[in-house]
């Protein structure tokens, strides 16, 4: 159904149900635009008033005018018609005057609130924008929340890492010290075997300097053998003897030099792990600075 038809028809039924027909009735009624309301509605009265005129025109004289008119009273008659018809035209034009003035202020408030509809529309436009903004920025600030959140954590592991790695620097500092206690002690005792074993070697070079010469004594006193069998057998027994302290000392030579030996591998080792661990300290406290630096820049659009 076109507007058209659906203002004539609410006009009609608003006439028939005694309610005052207006542009607003009209359009709640009909369901249409101010604009069309108005358009209309002038339309359905012009008809309406042309109907009236219509039924107000001259209708047939009654049998007792008749009768009047048969008795002269005719005249009478017309001069009262043409009266009520002048007076109805004057009223009628008086009626299209105001209707016009009406229809002219209807027009230009239909077309106000035409403007304010499309403003309000406008407006709940701007005002949904809005809102969606709202939301925006809503979901955007819990994501700063959650990733501050997550950056606190991290460096909160990160500290705890550090201190962890302080904690291995510390032990690993304490075992290279260790270490270098050991070597001082294997430097000392292989100084000191060192030392013994010199003095065995001149031991031994006493001795035998000591058999050479019992020899000579034995060669120049063949004469007493017994005496020389004695004494070779005594020179023998201390060089037996000698020989076995000089093979100990040997051997506490070599197991000194093999704790040496052991110790510079250990000072080797702990100088590795404690450069190891010193780049592992160094690569967190960068890595703990990135992040500190991260919040801090982040700091402000969190707060806002």
């Amino acid at each position: 159904m076109r507007d058209k038809e659906r203002v004539f028809q609410a006009a009609d039924t608003l006439v028939a149900e005694g309610a005052t027909v207006t542009v607003t009735s009209v359009r709640e009624r009909a369901g249409c635009s101010n604009a069309a309301a108005t358009k209309y509605l002038r339309e359905w009265r012009e008809e309406r008033a042309a109907q009236d005129e219509a039924r107000s025109a001259l209708p047939d004289l009654p049998a007792t005018v008749s009768a009047l008119l048969s008795s002269g009273m005719d005249a009478l008659w017309r001069a009262a018609v043409e009266a009520a018809r002048a007076e109805h035209e004057a009223a009628a034009a008086a009626s299209d005057e105001a209707l016009t003035a009406v229809v002219g202020e209807a027009d230009a408030l239909a077309a106000r609130v035409d403007e304010a509809d499309a403003e309000l529309a406008q407006l709940r436009a701007v005002l949904e924008t809005a809102r969606e903004a709202v939301g925006t920025a809503q979901e955007e600030r819990a994501a700063a929340e959650r990733e501050r959140a997550t950056t606190h954590a991290t460096v909160a592991r990160l500290e705890a890492e550090l201190a962890d790695t302080r904690s291995a620097l510390t032990q690993e500092r304490a075992a290279v010290t260790a270490a270098e206690r050991a070597r001082a002690a294997a430097d000392a005792a292989r100084a000191q075997a060192d030392g013994a074993a010199v003095g065995l070697r001149e031991s031994l070079a006493d001795v035998r300097t000591a058999l050479e010469a019992a020899r000579d004594d034995v060669t120049r006193a063949q004469h007493d053998r017994a005496a020389a069998d004695t004494a070779r057998a005594a020179a023998e027994a201390a060089a037996a003897r000698l020989e076995g302290e000089l093979a100990a000392a040997r051997d506490a030579l070599g197991a000194l030099r093999e704790q040496v030996t052991e110790a510079e591998r250990s000072r080797a080792a702990a100088l590795a792990g404690q450069a190891q661990a010193e780049g592992t300290a160094a690569g967190l406290r960068e890595a703990l600075q990135a992040v500190e630096t991260a919040a801090v820049r982040d700091q402000p659009a969190v707060r806002d």
